[in-house]
């Protein structure tokens, strides 16, 4: 029998390029050699393409203070679809004990996740297992207890890309370049919107978005320029909302190159998804994806705090929320729904909320990568 070290390096890629993500740590830890063959940005492309199904989007969905990759498949046609299947629970930040994750964001294949505690930030490449952590070194007591929202992003540099921490929490904003940092600056930025603790930002072509609103409730488009590091002017949606409506971005397709929105009215329950068509630091126009009344559906309205996943080509949405007792919900849910030549509603059970987590289920898109943290 021929011994795994005797093959040769492109049969062993082969082979490696076949295991689970979920396995892939082990992978790593086996031997130097392969470690550095999944290191390599070709042998990244390649895995994927081997262990996902055509059409299928992976997707990182952080529930119960715990991370799980799914594979959400909305092709039309099979018995069994579409289809959200959990591949594994992602493994814990450490090894010494397991990390409590609050929140999560997502850029270019790194996860930024915020500790329960706030005591550290990490910045985690699940593909590679390797993992940044990152003293939160609140500027005062009094910031200590504040609940800050982050954001990931990058600066593209001649040769290679500086990604960087945003963190805010009321007027306070604050900055940290991952590479050569180790303190926190602080930004000089004047506010006249406010973006909600439980609205999360969508990161696209290494800047982040946002849903903001204004005085009165309106709401805008807002982006923080990571290159520049300030916020731009703020960019109209394609629709009038007001804050109890549920309004929720996105990113689409699978080079995450334009933003989606999600609208849902707070009283008629009709819901509206748009797909840009430009998007930019300071300019956005946008396209009509689908409209559909949700109200003979679901008969309640999605959280601002919620997520979603858009699949252009099977023309379909998936929703990550709460079942829908509103007033005390117990289930984690998908609702999938279709529209086009052959509309379709489905809800998929995701698990049991676990007493005392609060937030909902949180979703986006994730391509992995061989970034180095």
């Amino acid at each position: 029998m021929t011994m795994m070290s005797k093959l040769s390096t492109e049969l062993v890629e082969e082979i490696l390029s076949r295991v689970p993500m979920t396995s892939m740590r082990s992978v790593r830890c086996t031997c130097r050699n392969w470690n550095t063959i999944c290191k390599d940005a070709t042998f990244t492309k390649k895995h994927l393409s081997q262990t996902t199904s055509k059409g299928e989007i992976l997707t990182v969905v952080m529930m119960n203070c715990s991370l799980h990759l799914m594979r959400v498949n909305l092709q039309r046609g099979g018995l069994d679809h579409p289809t959200i299947k959990t591949t594994g629970k992602l493994i814990s930040l450490d090894d010494s004990y397991q990390v409590v994750v609050s929140r999560v964001c997502h850029c270019d294949g790194l996860l930024l996740c915020t500790t329960e505690a706030y005591s550290w930030l990490a910045v985690w490449n699940p593909f590679t297992s390797q993992t940044r952590w990152i003293c939160v070194e609140p500027t005062s007591v009094r910031h200590r207890k504040l609940w800050y929202s982050h954001a990931l992003g990058y600066e593209e540099g001649k040769s290679f890309r500086i990604y960087k921490i945003l963190r805010f929490a009321g007027n306070v904003h604050e900055i940290y370049a991952l590479k050569n940092s180790d303190s926190w600056r602080v930004l000089d930025v004047n506010t006249d919107w406010d973006i909600g603790y439980d609205n999360h930002g969508v990161s696209l072509k290494g800047n982040t978005y946002w849903y903001a609103k204004v005085a009165g409730g309106v709401g805008f488009l807002l982006c923080f320029d990571f290159t520049r590091e300030r916020f731009g002017p703020l960019m109209p949606l394609p629709f009038e909302c007001f804050s109890d409506d549920a309004v929720i971005l996105s990113s689409v397709g699978e080079e995450q190159q334009q933003l989606a929105v999600l609208f849902q009215h707070r009283e008629t329950f009709e819901m509206e998804v748009w797909v840009t068509t430009k998007v930019e630091p300071d300019a956005v126009s946008w396209s009509m994806f689908f409209a559909v009344d949700m109200g003979p559906l679901t008969g309640f309205r999605f959280n601002t705090g919620g997520s979603f996943v858009v699949d252009e080509e099977n023309a379909a949405v998936v929703v990550f929320d709460e079942d829908r007792n509103v007033e005390k919900p117990t289930r984690n849910t998908a609702y999938i729904v279709g529209f086009g030549e052959s509309s379709y509603f489905r809800e998929v059970d995701l698990g049991k909320i676990t007493t005392g987590k609060e937030g909902f289920p949180h979703a986006c898109s994730y391509v992995p990568s061989s970034v180095q943290t």
